[in-house]
């Protein structure tokens, strides 16, 4: 099968499995599917620290997302992140401690500064403003290139 104007091709028979497409295959959602999604935790965002992680793909970090599990007390907790030590713009996020509690969920939208190749060194710092052991969860969304 094959659509020039998609750039969509599949292989024919035997060892030749070929599967190749251009532009952005969508779910019948609407889900861009080239798009990858990975996690790390900070076992505790009330004291200060980082976690690092490389990059799995090529591509650009579109969206950062924590959960926490349970409520954090007295400050906000912010966390901070950065590609090969260099910010992410609009990369960091707040979990505000005032109606914090498990399962709140806080968005970091990157602008700038948030292309990843394979390898960099993703890190996420914890300023330990809060108080309270808690873990945040930090989901990282990649834009495939």
């Amino acid at each position: 099968m094959s659509n020039v104007l998609n750039s969509f091709k599949q292989a024919g028979s035997g060892s030749d499995n070929e599967f190749t497409v251009g532009g952005t295959m969508k779910t019948t959602d609407g889900q861009d599917l080239k798009k990858i999604y990975f996690a790390t935790d900070i076992i505790d965002i009330s004291t200060a620290s980082s976690v690092d992680i490389a990059s799995p793909v090529n591509g650009t970090i579109t969206k950062i997302q924590t959960c926490i599990n349970g409520a954090i007390t007295v400050a906000d907790a912010i966390i901070t992140s950065s590609i090969d030590g260099v910010a992410i713009t609009d990369g960091a996020i707040t979990i505000a401690f005032t109606g914090s509690a498990a399962g709140t969920v806080d968005v970091a939208n990157p602008t700038a500064a948030n292309s990843v190749l394979l390898g960099n060194n993703i890190r996420f710092v914890t300023d330990g403003g809060s108080t309270d052991v808690i873990k945040a969860t930090i989901m990282i969304e990649i834009t495939l290139s």
